[in-house]
């Protein structure tokens, strides 16, 4: 999601992927492919520099998780800057061990009785 600030003040997002055009005349407008449009405080190369900005961190991320076992971390639902840290986690997934992820996260223990 990108963030824009409409000409009243109100401040929304919108996704670049539902974006169909932008045009200026003389304000921005952003064209949604549902045929909605927003007149936008922003400038028409800022709108642009959002929009490649979103698919380029989007790709790195993708990148990132395609090749091995990397993880969204937790805090990705509070991204700030236009940053997303992805993690690489310990275990690996494809080995099946019959353990659960969360579990695969903490040691098994051995039991008093085995010993």
């Amino acid at each position: 999601m990108i963030g824009v600030t409409c000409r009243n003040g109100e401040h929304f997002s919108v996704d670049p992927t539902h974006i169909e055009r932008v045009e200026t005349r003389p304000d921005t407008v952003v064209h949604l492919v549902d045929g909605t449009k927003y007149v936008v405080n922003e400038s028409f190369d800022e709108v642009l520099l959002s929009i490649r900005d979103h698919r380029a961190a989007r790709t790195v991320v993708q990148k990132r998780l395609a090749g091995g076992t990397a993880e969204i971390a937790d805090h990705a639902t509070n991204v700030r800057n236009g940053t997303l840290r992805v993690e690489r986690r310990q275990y690996d997934r494809s080995v099946d061990t019959g353990r659960s992820a969360a579990d695969r996260r903490v040691p098994e223990e051995t039991s008093p009785d085995e010993g």
